[in-house]
């Protein structure tokens, strides 16, 4: 540190320092852009500084908080790459000097990551819009441990969350959310030349991007997530490690695909069709025996209930409609029934929305915002 003063308070580094904690198990440094930083061209991080004793020695560790892509183009709407590693690092290690801190590249590689935001950015032909894709997302379900929201913009953008206390996943308006105040935006951190960039993308007439974000707000979260995607243990994994586009897409891949592997949201998503081609298409399932079976017009017009009504009101009101009436237990008790429901009518197309999410995601291409000649 060699400009302790920087930070609030002054991050001085001692072999023996004589601090009380109070409550606190640490003691933190904060060193933040300042307001005539922010409105500067350069996107500077916020440092936070720590002190923990271990063993009774004195641990200090720093961590970094900052947005690789505005740090690098200063606007989150052009994507990186993996080529852009090398340019990152020094660029990186020179704010870092300018905010007072001395380190190297090696060190910048090989920190540990805490938390990440994964995302993606995705164009969607004209007439699809942000708001179509939002709305039918939003008639899905999730297991109960997460938590559904959305939030409206002034100026007509959307968002929505699904969210436990260690990840979220959000869907959302990019171009609006630039123009939207801090305080309602789903990205808090504004500059001046992204809004400038919006502009410039305005001009060459009206797009839509929607923009998905898988984050985690702790070193464990992460580390499961992961886990989950790599099929082999993480305990911890390195800036180098995780600045991957492989490794982006296999995360936001596996975040939309625990949406969509859920048989009901499979049900809520497809195209419309008029009710009698969903019951052909019931009864073209049943082969001429299982239609002697007993019960076999029951199950059929069960598949058809549950169908119709999950695709009209959506999972949640279903469910909740549901569990209120009769117990807990009973949406579980159809789980069988819904997913053979879903086998029998997966040749039913997904709404076009859903398809253009899908292909974006599988295609993983690099969006790099040209202006028009």
């Amino acid at each position: 540190i060699i400009n302790p003063t920087l930070f609030t308070p002054a991050f001085v580094i001692r072999d023996n320092p004589n601090l009380t904690f109070g409550r606190n198990p640490y003691f933190r440094y904060i060193q933040n852009p300042t307001k005539k930083d922010k409105q500067s061209e350069f996107h500077l991080p916020c440092l936070t500084g720590y002190l923990r004793f271990d063993e009774g020695k004195p641990n200090y560790s720093l961590y970094i908080e900052s947005s690789m892509s505005k740090l690098l183009f200063g606007n989150s709407v052009q994507e990186l790459e993996d080529s852009n590693f090398n340019t990152l690092v020094p660029l990186l290690e020179q704010y870092l000097y300018k905010m007072g801190v001395e380190t190297d590249k090696e060190k910048i590689r090989k920190g540990i990551v805490a938390k990440a935001h994964f995302s993606k950015n995705i164009l969607l032909p004209h007439p699809l819009t942000c708001e179509d894709g939002i709305s039918e997302i939003y008639r899905t379900d999730t297991n109960k441990s997460k938590h559904i929201n959305t939030k409206r913009f002034d100026n007509g953008g959307q968002a929505l969350y699904f969210y436990t206390s260690s990840s979220h996943t959000i869907f959302y308006d990019k171009l609006k959310d630039i123009a939207t105040p801090k305080n309602k935006s789903a990205d808090k951190i504004k500059l001046k030349s992204e809004k400038r960039l919006l502009h410039r993308i305005e001009q060459d007439g009206p797009k839509e991007i929607l923009r998905m974000e898988t984050r985690f707000a702790n070193q464990q979260a992460l580390s499961r997530f992961l886990s989950k995607v790599l099929g082999k243990t993480i305990k911890a994994i390195t800036f180098e490690e995780l600045f991957n586009q492989d490794l982006c897409q296999k995360v936001l891949l596996k975040d939309w695909e625990d949406i969509m592997v859920r048989p009901a949201n499979q049900l809520a998503l497809k195209i419309e069709k008029r009710p009698e081609e969903i019951f052909d298409a019931i009864i073209k399932n049943l082969n001429p025996n299982k239609r002697k079976i007993a019960h076999s017009l029951n199950n059929a017009l069960a598949s058809f209930g549950l169908y119709t009504l999950i695709y009209r009101c959506g999972v949640r009101k279903t469910r909740n409609r549901i569990e209120r009436n009769w117990t807990k237990k009973s949406w579980f008790r159809l789980s069988k029934k819904i997913r053979d429901t879903a086998m029998t009518l997966e040749e039913i197309p997904n709404l076009p929305i859903i398809n253009e999410i899908q292909s974006a995601l599988e295609k993983f291409e690099k969006y790099d915002w040209q202006p028009e000649e």
